[in-house]
C-alpha cells in the first residue's frame, strides 16, 4: 500500500512539473511576439523627384528612430530612387539636398516592404510671381510682386537676372535698390517688386525673363499685353480747312501735357512740297518749342501759305512735337479748290481670288463727272497686317495720287499683294477715293488661296542592320508651303517579308509653315533572315498635299555567329581534307 501512494505523489510531482514548464514555455512564445527581432529585415523604399517630375541623384536620405537617435544615411540613385533595409519600428526620413526644400517624413515599419513613392522636393529658394500676366500701356510703368523663400537646409545666395526687349528697363528691386545678388537664410522670406518701365513705341505681346541662379537655375517668364497709348499732345477742333491758291490758311491748336511730369519738346511743321507756313505764339512770334507742367496748355497757331500754283487738292500738313522720349504727331488737311469735282468709281470685278505669296488685281475706273479737274487720292482699308497695295496707271507706273480732269475717265488696276504665310480666307475691303470734297467708295472682295507643299528633308534613305536587330530609321520632312498641314503621316508598304516597320508618331494633327517633323521608323529583323538587300516603299501625306514615294533601302548583314560557325566548318573540311591526303594521297 505505501508503495502505491508513493508511486501516486511521484506521478502527482511528475504532472506539476510538465505544467508549469508547459505555462513557462507559452509565456516565452508570448514575450518573443511582442518584442522585435533583430534578425527579421523590413525594406523602405521610395523615389524622389523635384517640381517638374524630374528625377533627383544625390539627395541625403538620413533616417532616426522613434526617440531621434541617428541610424543611417544614404543617398539616391541616378534614377531619384533609394531602398534600405531596417528593423521593424517608427523611423523619421529627413531628406535634403543643396537647392531644394527640405523634407522630413515619419514612416512605422510594420510589414516586410512599406514603399513611400513619389516625393517631391520643390526648388529652394523657391520663386513666385502672382501675376504673370498683365495688359498695360505703353509709356508706363509696373510694378509685380515677386517672392523668394528659401525651403532648404543650407544659406543660399542667388544672383537675379532680368531679360527684358530692346528699349526696356527692368530689374528686381527692394524698396528703391535694384537686387543682383541675394543671400538666403534657412527659413527666410524675401518680398521684392519687379519693375518695368515700358517705352512710348512699345504694342503687342511682350515677354521677360527672370532668371535665378543658385545652385540650381530657375527661370519665370511674364507676358505684358501691351496697348498703344494715344499722347494727344497736339489738338486742334479744326483739323481741316478749305483754300484757294496763293492764300494762307491758319489753324487753331493747343499743346497740352497729359502726363504726370514735367513735358519738354519741340515743334516743327512738315508741309508738302513748295508750301511755306510756320507756328507762332498767340502775340504772333514764331515758336520753336514749349516746356509745360503737369496738365498745363498753350494755345498756338499754324500759318500755311499755299502756292499760287498749287493743283486742286488734298493736302497734308504734319504738326510734330519732338521730345527725347517719344514723337507726337498731329495732321491737318488743306483743301485747295478751283471748282467741285465728283467722283465717281466703278468696276467689273469687285472680286479676286488669289494664292497666298501671290497678288490680286482690281481693274478699276475713276470718273470725274464734276465741273472742276481734281487731284485724286486713292486708299484701301480693311486688309490686315502684312499685306500691301499699290496703284498702277494704264501704263503699269505705280501712282500715289491721280489728276484727273472735269468729265474724264481714267483706267487704274489696283493691285494687292498678298503675304507667303496668310491662311486662306475671304476679306471684305473697301476702295476710296477723295479729291476737293468730293467722295466715292467701292466694296471689293478678296478670296486668299492656299499654297500647300511638304518634302523630305533627308537625302539618303540608306540603312544597315543584322538579321534579329532593331534599328531606328529618322526621316525629316517639311512643310514648304504657305498655309498649315493637317493629318500629316507617314506610311510604309511593301514591306519586306521578314521586316516589322512601326512609325511614331502615327499622325502628325498639324505641321505650320516651314516647320518640320521627324518620323522615327523602327525597323525590326526575323533572325533567320537572309543577308541581302530590302526595300520598303516610303508616302507621305497630308489632307491637302502629299510628297512624292521614297524607297528605303535596308541592307541585312549576317549575324556573328553564323558567320563563326560557317568558318569553323570550312577549317574542319580543310583539316580533314589535309588528314585523307596525307594518309592516302600517296598511294
Amino acid at each position: 500500500m505505501e508503495t502505491w501512494d508513493k508511486k501516486i505523489g511521484i506521478a502527482k510531482t511528475s504532472v506539476k512539473r510538465q505544467t508549469r514548464f508547459i505555462i513557462s514555455i507559452i509565456m516565452l512564445l508570448a514575450l518573443y511576439q511582442s518584442i522585435p527581432v533583430s534578425g527579421e529585415s523590413y525594406t523602405l523604399l521610395g523615389s524622389v523627384k523635384d517640381f517638374n517630375g524630374n528625377p533627383l541623384s544625390n539627395v541625403a536620405v538620413t533616417i532616426y528612430d522613434s526617440s531621434g537617435a541617428f541610424i543611417t544615411k544614404i543617398w539616391t540613385l541616378v534614377n531619384g530612387g533609394f531602398a534600405i533595409s531596417l528593423d521593424r519600428g517608427t523611423y523619421r526620413i529627413q531628406l535634403e539636398k543643396k537647392g531644394y526644400e527640405g523634407k522630413t517624413i515619419t514612416v512605422s515599419l510594420n510589414r516586410p516592404s512599406v514603399d513611400l513613392g513619389e516625393i517631391i522636393l520643390d526648388f529652394s529658394p523657391k520663386v513666385s510671381i502672382s501675376q504673370t500676366y498683365l495688359k498695360v500701356e505703353s509709356f508706363s510703368e509696373v510694378s509685380i510682386p515677386v517672392s523668394m523663400e528659401n525651403k532648404g537646409s543650407e544659406e543660399e545666395t542667388v544672383t537675379i537676372l532680368v531679360e527684358a526687349p530692346e528699349g526696356w528697363e527692368a530689374g528686381v528691386y527692394s524698396g528703391s535698390a535694384e537686387i543682383v545678388n541675394l543671400t538666403l537664410s534657412r527659413g527666410s522670406v524675401q518680398n521684392l517688386n519687379l519693375k518695368i518701365k515700358i517705352p512710348y513705341n512699345a504694342q503687342g505681346v511682350y515677354n521677360l525673363k527672370i532668371r535665378v541662379l543658385g545652385s540650381i537655375i530657375q527661370e519665370k517668364t511674364v507676358s505684358l499685353y501691351v496697348e498703344k497709348k494715344s499722347l494727344q499732345i497736339l489738338t486742334s477742333t479744326y483739323p481741316v480747312a478749305q483754300a484757294q491758291p496763293g492764300s494762307t490758311v491758319v489753324f487753331d491748336l493747343t499743346v497740352r501735357n497729359v502726363l504726370s511730369e514735367r513735358l519738354t519738346g519741340t515743334i516743327s511743321l512738315g508741309l508738302p512740297a513748295g508750301w511755306t507756313g510756320s507756328v507762332v505764339k498767340s502775340d504772333g512770334s514764331v515758336l520753336y518749342g514749349v516746356s509745360l507742367g503737369s496738365s498745363e496748355s498753350v494755345n498756338i497757331k499754324a500759318k500755311i501759305n499755299v502756292p499760287l500754283d498749287a493743283a486742286p487738292g488734298s493736302y497734308e500738313v504734319t504738326i510734330l512735337f519732338k521730345t527725347k522720349d517719344f514723337d507726337s504727331t498731329f495732321p491737318l488737311t488743306v483743301i485747295v479748290v478751283k471748282g467741285s469735282p465728283r467722283l465717281r468709281l466703278r468696276t467689273d470685278t469687285p472680286y479676286v481670288d488669289a494664292y497666298a505669296g501671290g497678288a490680286a488685281t482690281y481693274p478699276i475706273e475713276v470718273e470725274n463727272t464734276g465741273d472742276s479737274d481734281g487731284v485724286v487720292s486713292i486708299s484701301i482699308t480693311g486688309l490686315p497686317s502684312g499685306y500691301n497695295w499699290v496703284v498702277k496707271d494704264s501704263s503699269g507706273s505705280v501712282v500715289s495720287k491721280l489728276y484727273v480732269k472735269a468729265g474724264e475717265t481714267r483706267k487704274l488696276n489696283v493691285v494687292v499683294s498678298i503675304p507667303p504665310l496668310a491662311e486662306p480666307d475671304v476679306l471684305s475691303i473697301v476702295l476710296e477715293a477723295s479729291a476737293n470734297g468730293s467722295f466715292d467708295r467701292l466694296n471689293l472682295g478678296l478670296g486668299i488661296l492656299g499654297w500647300y507643299s511638304v518634302a523630305y528633308m533627308t537625302q539618303n534613305f540608306y540603312c544597315e542592320t543584322t538579321a534579329g536587330e532593331t534599328i531606328v530609321f529618322q526621316v525629316e520632312v517639311k512643310n514648304t508651303g504657305y498655309s498649315s498641314l493637317s493629318n500629316l503621316k507617314l506610311d510604309v508598304s511593301d514591306a519586306p517579308s521578314g521586316f516589322n516597320i512601326k512609325v511614331d508618331p502615327s499622325l502628325v494633327s498639324l505641321l505650320k509653315p516651314q516647320e518640320n517633323v521627324v518620323f522615327s521608323l523602327t525597323i525590326t529583323s526575323d533572325a533567320d533572315i537572309s543577308a541581302g538587300d530590302y526595300y520598303a516603299t516610303l508616302s507621305l501625306k497630308a489632307d491637302q498635299s502629299q510628297a512624292a514615294t521614297r524607297s528605303l533601302h535596308i541592307y541585312v548583314k549576317q549575324r556573328g555567329e553564323v558567320m563563326l560557325i560557317g568558318a569553323l566548318i570550312v577549317i574542319i573540311m580543310v583539316g580533314a581534307m589535309l588528314l585523307i591526303y596525307r594518309r592516302y594521297g600517296r598511294r
